[in-house]
C-alpha cells in the first residue's frame, strides 16, 4: 500500500489546508514536506496564490514539480517562475469586468501577462482588503507589483490571468451576478470572504477553464504521471474541481462543509498541521 502511494501525485492546497490560519508554515509541515520528497514522494501544491508568494511561504521547501497558481490561471516551472501553460483573458472580457467595477465602484487589482513578464497592477488601495492584498506582496517583496493609474489602458496591452476585488460582505452576492450578466460565460466569478480581513469579500475573474481540475490533469500530463495515482488535499470551493478529477481526496477538519461532504478522508485542522501529519503517517514517517 505504501508502496503504491508512494508511487502516486499528491497535490495540496495552501491556504487553509497546509498553510495555519495566520498564512504560515509551520516548522514542523516544512520538514515533513522535506522528508516526504527526500524519500521520493511526488507532491506539488495547486493555489490561488501566485508562484512568487508560494516560493516565499514555503521558503526552504524542496519542491521540483511544476505548481499550479493563481487558481490554474498558469502552470508554472517551481524553480525558474516559466509558466508552462495559460488560461488567461483578453483585453475585451477585462474591459467589461471593469466597466461593471467602475459603476459599483470596487478598486481593481489586475495580475497580467505579456508573454514574458507577469505584474500586478495596482491602485492607491482605498479600502482596507485592497490594502491588505497589495502590502502582504509588498512584505514578501513581490517583483510583480506596479502602480497603475489606468488599468483599462494597461489591460488592452496585455493578458490577463487574474483580475481581483473587493467588496463588502453583503454586497458580494449583487456584484457577482452583475459580472456575470455583462460577462456572458466569457469568464468565470467567484467570491469567497476574505479570512485575513473580516467582512470583506474577495471577488476574482478568471478564465473559465482557469480552475484547478483543468490544470491538475494538464499538470499530470506535463510531468508523464497521467497514470499516477492521484490524492488532491483542499479546503475551499474551488478545490472541489480537483476532488473531482482525482482518484482521492483529503480535507483537512476546518473545510467549508461542502468539501468535508465530498472528501474521502478528513485530517485534523489546518492549524494543527492535519495534512503533513496525515502524510507522514501513510509513508510511514512521524
Amino acid at each position: 500500500m505504501i508502496a503504491d502511494r508512494r508511487s502516486g501525485l499528491h497535490v495540496l492546497d495552501l491556504d487553509g489546508t497546509l498553510l495555519r490560519s495566520d498564512a504560515t508554515l509551520s516548522p514542523y509541515a516544512r520538514d515533513g514536506l522535506n522528508a516526504l520528497l527526500d524519500d521520493g514522494v511526488r507532491l506539488t501544491v495547486a493555489s490561488a496564490r501566485s508562484a512568487v508568494a508560494i516560493r516565499s511561504l514555503l521558503a526552504g521547501v524542496r519542491l521540483t514539480l511544476p505548481v499550479i497558481e493563481l487558481g490554474g490561471a498558469f502552470l508554472t516551472d517551481f524553480a525558474t517562475g516559466r509558466h508552462l501553460a495559460h488560461r488567461t483573458l483578453g483585453p475585451e472580457v477585462v474591459t467589461a469586468a471593469l466597466d461593471v467595477l467602475a459603476r459599483i465602484p470596487a478598486e481593481p487589482v489586475l495580475t497580467t501577462w505579456d508573454g514574458t513578464t507577469d505584474r500586478v497592477l495596482h491602485g492607491p488601495g482605498r479600502d482596507p482588503a485592497t490594502a491588505w492584498y497589495v502590502a502582504e506582496k509588498a512584505d514578501y517583496g513581490d517583483p510583480r507589483l506596479t502602480p497603475c493609474a489606468d488599468p483599462r489602458a494597461a489591460a488592452a496591452l496585455t493578458r490577463t490571468a487574474l483580475l481581483v476585488a473587493f467588496v463588502p460582505d453583503a454586497e458580494a452576492a449583487a456584484v457577482v451576478d452583475a459580472l456575470e450578466a455583462a460577462l456572458s460565460g466569457a469568464a468565470c466569478v467567484l467570491a469567497t470572504e476574505n479570512r485575513y480581513v473580516p467582512g470583506w469579500s474577495e471577488v476574482q475573474i478568471g478564465h473559465p477553464q482557469a480552475e484547478k481540475g483543468l490544470a491538475v490533469r494538464h499538470l499530470t500530463e506535463v510531468t508523464g504521471l497521467a497514470d499516477a495515482h492521484l490524492t488532491v488535499y483542499g479546503d475551499h470551493l474551488n478545490d472541489l474541481p480537483m476532488f473531482a478529477v482525482a482518484d482521492r481526496s483529503v480535507a483537512p477538519a476546518n473545510a467549508h462543509p461542502e468539501v468535508l461532504a465530498r472528501a474521502g478522508t478528513v485530517t485534523a485542522a489546518n492549524d494543527e498541521d492535519g495534512i503533513v501529519r496525515h502524510l507522514l503517517e501513510g509513508f510511514g514517517g512521524s
